[in-house]
C-alpha cells in the first residue's frame, strides 16, 4: 500500500508543477502529455491526454454534486453489470 501512496504523491506533485495558483495551465497540453509519458510511461500519458481533453460528447459530464443516476440520465447502462 505504501508504494501506491508514493506513486499517488508523485503524480500529485507532477500535476501541480503545471498549474499556477489560480489553476491556469503553465505549459501546453502537448508538453504535459510528453512529460507524463517520460515520467510515468505511455499508459499514464494516454490517461493524461484523456483528462486534458475532457469528456467526449458521448460520455456523461459528471457533476459531483449529483447522484450517479442523475449524471447518467439519457445514457444506457450496460445490462451485463452484475448488480
Amino acid at each position: 500500500m505504501g508504494k501506491v501512496k508514493d506513486m499517488l504523491m508523485d503524480v500529485e506533485d507532477f500535476v501541480y508543477d503545471f498549474y499556477d495558483n489560480d489553476g491556469n495551465l503553465l505549459k501546453s497540453e502537448a508538453f504535459i502529455i510528453d512529460a507524463a509519458i517520460q515520467k510515468f510511461g505511455v499508459s499514464f500519458g494516454e490517461y493524461a491526454e484523456e483528462v486534458l481533453e475532457g469528456p467526449s460528447d458521448n460520455e456523461p459530464h459528471w457533476d459531483w454534486n449529483k447522484s450517479v443516476s442523475q449524471n447518467l440520465v439519457g445514457y444506457e447502462i450496460d445490462d451485463k453489470i452484475p448488480f
